[in-house]
Formats: C-alpha cells, sequence, structure tokens
C-alpha cells in the first residue's frame, strides 16, 4: 500500500482509494467477510496515521470496495460489513447474457445498497476480446442522476469503458463520473491518461468528473453515503 501512496503523490495526486475485489462468498462466513473488511479498514487508518514526512501532496487514501454485482442484483456483502467503507465501487463480472431489461434492473437494485457510488467499468467490454452489455442507458443515467451515483471511466486501455459516446451522453444529461485506472500493479497508474483521453473525446471538462474535486470536497460528499 505504501508504494502506491508513494506513486500516487509522484502523480501530483492528493487521494487515492483501494478499491480491490470483495472477499469471495465461497468459502467464507458473513462473519468472517466483515472481519476481512474490518481488517482492512484497521490496515488503511494506520497508513494514513503514518505516511512519510516527504510526500509532497497526497494526504489520504480511502477504504474502497469493487464489489460484484450478482445476477439478481444482490451484493455479496453483508450490510454490516459497509460500515468499514469510505464507499463502494459495484461491477459485473457474470452473467454477460441477460437481456436488457434484467441487467438494467440488476444494476439499478445493486445501487440501491449502502455506500454504493461508482459504477466501474459498466459496460464490461473488453476491447478486441468481449462485447459490452446490454443496458438500458436512458433508465441507467436517470437512476444514476436522481440518486447521487457516478459512472466510472476506466482507464485500463483494454477497458476504456465507458465508452466516449456514453461519455457524451452521461455529459449532456449531467450525470457525473469517475476516472479510475483499474490498478492491478502499480506501474498501471499511469494508465490514466488513457482514460483522461476518452473523457476528453466525450466532451468531458474537469466539472464533470467527481475525482478531480479537492480532498476536503471529496471527504464532504462522502458525507452523504
Amino acid at each position: 500500500m505504501l508504494e502506491v501512496v508513494k506513486k500516487a503523490d509522484s502523480l501530483g495526486y492528493e487521494y487515492i482509494a483501494f478499491t480491490e475485489h470483495n472477499p469471495a462468498q465461497k468459502g467464507h462466513k458473513d462473519s468472517q467477510i466483515v472481519d476481512l473488511l474490518k481488517r482492512k479498514k484497521e490496515v488503511v487508518d494506520k497508513l494514513n496515521s503514518s505516511l512519510p514526512p516527504n510526500l509532497k501532496t497526497f494526504k489520504k487514501a480511502f477504504n474502497s470496495l469493487e464489489i460484484d454485482i450478482l445476477p439478481n442484483g444482490s451484493l455479496p456483502v453483508p450490510v454490516k460489513g459497509f460500515d468499514y467503507l469510505d464507499f463502494a465501487l459495484c461491477s459485473i463480472h457474470s452473467s454477460f447474457n441477460q437481456d436488457k431489461s434484467k441487467m438494467t434492473e440488476r444494476v439499478i437494485t445493486a445501487f440501491s445498497y449502502p455506500k454504493t457510488m461508482i459504477f466501474a467499468h459498466p459496460t464490461t467490454r473488453i476491447l478486441n476480446k468481449r462485447e459490452g452489455v446490454e443496458l438500458d442507458w436512458e433508465k441507467i443515467f436517470t437512476h444514476f442522476l436522481e440518486n447521487h451515483k457516478f459512472i466510472e471511466i476506466n482507464a485500463d486501455p483494454a477497458r476504456l469503458d465507458l465508452p466516449d459516446s456514453l461519455v457524451r451522453e452521461a455529459v449532456k444529461l449531467g450525470v457525473k463520473m469517475t476516472l479510475g485506472t483499474d490498478t492491478h500493479y502499480v506501474t498501471s497508474m499511469d494508465n490514466m491518461a488513457y482514460g483522461v483521453s476518452v473523457a476528453r473525446r466525450g466532451w468531458a471538462e474537469a466539472k464533470d468528473i467527481i475525482n478531480t474535486l479537492p480532498l476536503q470536497d471529496i471527504e464532504k460528499l462522502l458525507l452523504k453515503y
């Protein structure tokens, strides 16, 4: 985690969020999942309380989680587990062939849970490998706008998801977005430039992207969740 923090500081970031995938339901009781999330929060809190004094811009790491949206829209994290998160991302990793109506309801149901804030790599596409899922974007955008939820522009070069055409629609409707690198290795943090390019092609400006906000404004925003 400290390696990631140092990289973030070198990029001029004030903050980042650790958003690893949720613990697997298979092999874990609900109480064990909650315990894992509690322990992770303790690690992130300790990191924040002992940041190196020579950091130039970095101030805080947020404790988050990327949670799998199950086929019926439920989330494999007990409600108690959300108490240990600053916020949550949710994403689809299975059952890609549901029809548009079911897939749309699946997403909307997932974003009724506490602290669910960001729809990560929302079309699920992987370039040259997998087409995106079918979603009713008018309903998704309306729900997110009315409930203050955000949609990710994933900067991984294999994803670039939300696509620029949908970024443009989100901008026109006033739906706010986030930029994320989908980092699994520290070097992947350099992918942000690709996400910024997608945002620009969709005519997004800084005001349309939530994590261009300074830390104090992000902290105020999170108080709503």
